[in-house]
């Protein structure tokens, strides 16, 4: 029996737990609007490198200032609509019909030992949440071991 879309979001929700997939809370625009007038006004001041400055120091805000802003992926799969389920469903219908699998286990299993598989997984769901639910990825800081 294929992986139903109920599944398909479990595996997802826990491969975005394990990668610590997060993504903006709609503050991207206001971090990227601190920085530019920041950018702006440290030029107006300073010249060329006032706006290097300005552009650090309202970066430095926006990141301040957007800190703990945050929703995990995992969140946002394990509470979508089921039209939305449906649709992710049928988006990775195309990734996994390259691979046998009959429930959400065996396709867990999968993804433990294969990395490509892993990767168009998590590629795909990237893919969906930008296109479909326009959400903005954040850098997964965590992962490489920086702290926020």
């Amino acid at each position: 029996m294929p992986v139903t879309a109920e599944e398909l979001v479990r595996v997802l929700a826990m491969l975005a737990e394990e990668e610590k997939l997060r993504v903006a809370v709609k503050e991207s625009l206001k971090g990227g609007a601190m920085a530019g007038t920041g950018a702006v006004i440290g030029g107006f001041m300073g010249g060329p490198v006032g706006i290097a400055i300005g552009g650090l120091a309202g970066h430095m805000t926006a990141r301040w200032y957007g800190r703990g802003k945050y929703v995990e992926v995992c969140d946002i799969l394990t509470q979508m609509e089921k039209e939305k389920r449906d649709e992710l469903h049928q988006a990775y219908f195309i990734v996994l019909q390259d691979y046998d699998q009959e429930d959400a286990s065996s396709l867990n299993r999968k993804l433990s030992v294969d990395g490509e598989l892993r990767e168009k997984m998590l590629t795909t769901l990237k893919l969906f949440l930008k296109d479909n639910l326009k959400e903005t990825l954040l850098d997964n800081h965590a992962k490489r071991g920086k702290a926020d």
